[in-house]
């Protein structure tokens, strides 16, 4: 009994050895994956429409230390072009489940794209009401649909006005016009032109509320009573006169004409200056000059802007916020800052950021005074109501009074059709 104990004992030892051995060999062979795979990182696709100065920065030195900082997050670049193509390209993946995870989008757009239900709520994220916190609540109110928020105000922007500078010497004046009634009778004074590319709200709303004029509503509910009302009628006779003058006119080659001088002012964005090089800018500050927008009852010119929303198709959604929160940090909005991209993060210290780029400081000194296009999920209709009553009322076709209440019941009709959907 002695003696078979011991061989026993021996021969479970050795068992248990070759046993331990094998399941060794197996890790080092790699002949199980599983248990010697490393974890793959995620892929987040961000469609954006950054032009190339913006994207050098965003792809050369955001995205890599963003990278850096979460090393398991990979970021796709995709740069779009801004058009109603792309529009309907968003619609269609989120639609179908597909990317992008991640989009830059017009802050316009995203009240349409949140009634759709193609965006991801950002209120299921802990954190989000904290991070909220870091951003100014009117622009946070292009992200509010149905007691949700769906994005983030990523950049700012307004229009400035882009005045020629040989024209504007001429008039013997030591300040650019401060208010629509001193650039109007300037204008009609010296017979100069102010330049238009077309009869939308974001060509024509700073115009069209600078004479008194109101498209809705506070609660952008209700055109009727407002948009054909006594002060718009008015607003809209001003523009049409100024138009069989001759001093207000419709092109397509508005940077051209200032720069040529056939037009004294013409309002921009910022990419006026961001489209171009240092060089170029040199060469136009020779022959422009920008200014404020004159001022209107406390506004001057419409606010524009892009708001980072992520797509209810991705399959990424904590990676998705990272990244966004990441994009509006103090950081990343700084760097963008050096585009002309106004930031949105109040934490952002911009007293310095500008001082190499002069010629961003009217749209600084502007943004305050930012007048807010309507934030409504029916805006494509009523923008296209919009211009196309103006068209049909500059060409003659109709009169003032009957266009603005044909294009109001139009628009209060859009609005209840969506209500009742």
């Amino acid at each position: 009994m002695d003696v078979k104990q011991p061989k026993l004992f021996l021969s479970l030892f050795i068992g248990l050895f070759l046993i331990a051995g094998c399941g060794h060999q197996t890790i080092i062979g790699n002949s199980n994956p599983a248990l010697d795979a490393k974890p793959e990182k995620e892929e987040i696709i961000f469609w954006h429409t950054y032009n190339e100065k913006e994207t050098y920065i965003f792809e050369n030195i955001i995205i890599p230390l963003f990278e850096q900082e979460y090393p398991m997050i990979e970021v796709k670049s995709v740069r779009q072009n801004y058009n109603h193509t792309l529009r309907s390209e968003i619609i269609s993946r989120a639609s179908t489940n597909r990317p992008p995870d991640v989009i830059r989008l017009n802050i316009v757009w995203t009240p349409e794209m949140s009634r759709l239900g193609l965006l991801y709520p950002l209120d299921n994220f802990k954190d989000f009401a904290e991070w909220k916190g870091l951003f100014d609540e009117s622009l946070m109110q292009s992200n509010y649909y149905n007691g949700k928020y769906y994005g983030i105000p990523l950049n700012v922007f307004t229009k400035s006005s882009i005045y020629n500078k040989g024209l504007l010497e001429e008039t013997g004046e030591d300040i650019f016009p401060d208010t629509m009634d001193e650039l109007i009778n300037l204008i009609e004074k010296n017979e100069y032109v102010i330049g238009i590319d077309t009869f939308s709200i974001w060509a024509t709303l700073q115009y069209f509320y600078g004479f008194g004029g109101n498209l809705t509503d506070p609660t952008y509910t209700k055109a009727t009573g407002y948009l054909d009302s006594e002060k718009s009628i008015a607003a809209v006779n001003k523009l049409l006169s100024l138009y069989q003058s001759g001093n207000l006119v419709t092109s397509d080659g508005l940077w051209r004409g200032i720069l040529e001088g056939n037009f004294f002012m013409i309002d921009e964005g910022p990419w006026f200056y961001s489209s171009y090089s240092e060089t170029e800018i040199q060469s136009m500050n020779q022959e422009t000059v920008a200014a404020p927008f004159p001022n209107s009852n406390g506004k001057r010119a419409i606010l524009g802007g892009e708001n980072i929303v992520i797509s209810k198709a991705t399959n990424h959604e904590e990676a998705a916020w990272t990244f966004v929160k990441w994009m509006t940090n103090k950081e990343s909005q700084t760097l963008l800052a050096q585009t002309g991209l106004i930031p949105t993060n109040q934490s952002v210290e911009l007293s310095n950021v500008y001082d190499q780029f002069p010629y961003y400081q009217p749209y600084l000194d502007s943004i305050d005074d930012a007048l807010l296009p309507p934030f409504v999920p029916q805006w494509w209709e009523v923008d296209e109501i919009y211009r196309k009553y103006l068209e049909l009322i500059f060409d003659e076709k109709i009169t003032v009074e009957e266009g603005l209440a044909k294009a109001a019941e139009e628009i209060d009709e859009v609005f209840a059709s969506k209500e009742r959907q």
